[in-house]
């Protein structure tokens, strides 16, 4: 997991006074959290939340959508992203929507786990109460780079389909797929204007921004869809053709849940 150079420094000197033989929960809490920021994100109002329940579960949350992961970003094992727990009703999950230290809290009470602490920079916690004894990542906190090792954001919201699509010989790939068009013109690609309107609600303040939020998530996962289909169904590769296939199943998945989570809210 990735970690600057004077944050190292200080976590060997403390785990040396410490002389514990098993890993600190809100170290680890807070090298997830610094490997998470150090992802540049020029989405307005996106940001990561990282907490650490009383018996050392970490948690993470964003503040978009529900069960949204940005492509390439991925998760440890045991991190727990807070809005896939389907463990949770969509009705719970839904009022978390834009408000990640509310997903943290919510994720908690629902299990009965009390937060020990949460993780961010002192901008994102600007606002807001943890409830919990907080943790701020400073500038030096981030490393260079991000990347996880883990599971893909497939892996993190659809477990049994990451699973299956894995399961697949390269060969067989496209009996996945339902045939494709005699037109193999691709579709007009519009992300940029819908993903403008999925950043759009978090600039304004107003509590219920969530609905129009997940409707316009809604929109833009309909149209990568319609994209990573395309995109498998004319691979020229096996490679590009699974990644394809397994944005495709993402973005349904996330686009059903963002519908049940509408219906629940109105």
């Amino acid at each position: 997991m990735p970690v600057s150079a004077s944050r190292a420094e200080r976590d060997a000197i403390a785990g040396s006074m410490r002389r514990q033989s098993a890993g600190d929960p809100v170290q680890l809490a807070r090298r997830v959290a610094a490997a998470l920021n150090a992802v540049e994100s020029m989405d307005f109002g996106f940001f990561w939340a990282t907490g650490v329940a009383k018996d050392g579960t970490i948690l993470v949350a964003n503040s978009y959508g529900i069960g949204y992961i940005p492509d390439g970003v991925r998760l440890p094992d045991g991190v727990k992203m807070v809005s896939a727990d389907e463990s949770i009703p969509i009705e719970e999950r839904a009022k978390w929507a834009t408000f990640p230290m509310l997903a943290l809290h919510g994720w908690a009470q629902h299990h009965d786990v009390p937060l020990r602490a949460v993780v961010a920079t002192a901008e994102q916690f600007d606002g807001f109460d943890p409830g919990a004894a907080r943790v701020i990542l400073t500038p030096e906190d981030i490393p260079e780079k991000g990347d996880m090792a883990g599971r893909s954001r497939l892996e993190v919201i659809a477990p049994g389909a990451a699973r299956q699509l894995d399961s697949v010989g390269d060969a067989m790939l496209g009996d996945l797929l339902p045939a494709a068009p005699a037109d193999t013109a691709p579709p007009a690609d519009n992300t940029m204007m819908l993903w403008f309107e999925v950043m759009k609600p978090l600039m304004s303040t107003a509590a219920d921004r969530g609905t129009a939020h997940l409707e316009a998530m809604v929109n833009y996962a309909n149209h990568a869809q319609d994209l990573a289909l395309h995109k498998a169904q004319t691979a020229a590769d096996a490679a590009t053709q699974r990644a394809a296939i397994a944005d495709w199943v993402y973005w349904q998945h996330i686009s059903v849940m963002s519908s049940d989570a509408i219906v629940v809210k109105q």
